[in-house]
């Protein structure tokens, strides 16, 4: 459980740390994933809004249905678009969660981390 805990913690601190480094400003969520907020990391760039769902797993992650339900009306609420952010062998991939609720896991759905720069930079 700690191991676990740790690895996806060092994720979100290096997704936060790179988006921060590209203009955004950011917030890591404590209790992320739990009772008190749905989402792990929340950026922010010239008004729009990132809210983010993080997996550092080897198995490409799925969510369940009550956690992505909390996560959409919780992004909902803010005005955000919503993504699970996926962090495995070096690599980051973007799910947008539209697709994540359609059960619409497959790989070309995933955006890699230069065409996420791209679309939202």
């Amino acid at each position: 459980m700690i191991k676990t805990y740790a690895k996806g913690s060092k994720a979100e601190r290096e997704l936060l740390k790179f988006l921060s480094a590209r203009g955004y400003s950011c917030v890591r969520q404590a209790s992320s994933g739990g009772f008190r907020s749905p989402v792990d990391i929340v950026a922010i760039k010239h008004g729009k809004i990132l809210s983010f769902e993080i997996k550092s797993w080897s198995k490409k992650p799925k969510l369940e249905r009550r956690q992505l339900e909390r996560f959409s009306e919780w992004s909902g609420n803010a005005g955000a678009l919503a993504f699970l952010a996926w962090y495995s062998q070096n690599e980051w991939r973007f799910l947008p969660l539209s697709d994540a609720e359609k059960g619409n896991y497959d790989d070309e759905n995933w955006i890699s981390l230069e065409d996420f720069l791209r679309i939202f930079s």
